[in-house]
């Protein structure tokens, strides 16, 4: 019995001894826990906004100012836009598709297609109703409603009755 007690005190010390010898290998602190991308902080946002006011050409593109061919108008209680001339002051992209009768504007991973004279629009290939014709104004240029337009990228849309000015802001990754 005696030799029990003495041969399994004796066995845990030899199973130890390993770990005892590298035991100043070992950190004294545990390890900080691995970190995921949803610990990680977020990447700064800025506000990017656009100002521009009906009947005039001007618009001001986050502070740097670009003359538009023709104006904003205000027709049928809604302010439409030229899409051309509000497109790329934002940094899209327009073209003018003579097949299908359509203007084309690439935002980001958006495709949208307005035709002159439609009540609604495809945007990512489904159909969206604007709520108002896309008309064309007396320079020839294809002008849209801007508040859905607005909408459907995600700006925020402030209006003032007082000067007619538009402001659109929205939160980007510089």
């Amino acid at each position: 019995m005696k030799t029990k007690k003495l041969i399994l005190p004796l066995l845990g010390l030899t199973l130890m001894m390993p770990a005892l010898a590298n035991a100043d290998a070992m950190p004294n602190e545990p390890a900080a826990p691995a970190s995921s991308a949803a610990d990680m902080p977020a990447a700064p946002m800025s506000v990017y906004t656009v100002k521009l006011k009906v009947n005039s050409p001007m618009l001001n593109n986050n502070g740097r100012m670009v003359t538009m061919d023709t104006s904003p108008m205000f027709w049928k209680g809604m302010v439409y836009v030229p899409v051309r001339a509000l497109a790329e002051g934002v940094g899209a992209k327009v073209a003018w598709d003579a097949m299908t009768g359509a203007t084309v504007v690439w935002a980001g991973p958006d495709v949208m297609k307005f035709r002159v004279g439609r009540d609604a629009m495809d945007i990512n290939d489904a159909k969206v109703s604007i709520g108002s014709k896309v008309v064309l104004n007396d320079d020839g240029r294809v002008m849209v409603p801007l508040r859905f337009i607005a909408e459907q990228l995600g700006w925020e849309l402030d209006y003032s009755a007082l000067d007619w000015s538009l402001t659109l802001t929205k939160m980007v990754n510089p």
